[in-house]
């Protein structure tokens, strides 16, 4: 699997048993992929929060921030920055497979890196 751009990353995550949705955003807040007022607030919430887990890291001397998993009643948010400029949102069902969501993130990840 080859990515050549951000749709086929997010079709690609999409496919992933127990993903509802996915998109992606720049570190501003502002979605790229797909622009409704939902998004809008899910980018803008999720980057700040990055912002402040990313400062808890470093404040307790944990090193750099890889991944942020929330776990909620409802299912879990994945967020993974990629690039210097740009976070996925991957929101999923309660059972959802994390660990498959995990490796194909890092996956697409690596490959639309590589072929830009």
């Amino acid at each position: 699997m080859v990515v050549q751009n951000l749709d086929e990353v997010l079709i690609n995550i999409n496919r992933i048993r127990g993903v509802k949705d996915s998109l992606v955003a720049g570190l501003d807040g502002i979605p790229v992929t797909k622009v409704d007022r939902e998004s809008s607030i899910l980018s803008a919430t999720t980057v700040a929060a990055l912002g402040a887990v990313r400062e808890l890291t470093r404040t307790v001397r944990y090193g750099n921030l890889e991944q942020l998993i929330v776990e909620t009643e409802q299912g879990k948010i994945v967020i993974d920055e990629f690039g210097m400029d740009h976070v996925i949102i991957v929101l999923t069902e309660i059972n959802a497979n994390i660990g498959m969501i995990r490796v194909m993130l890092k996956k697409a990840i690596s490959d639309f890196t590589n072929n830009q």
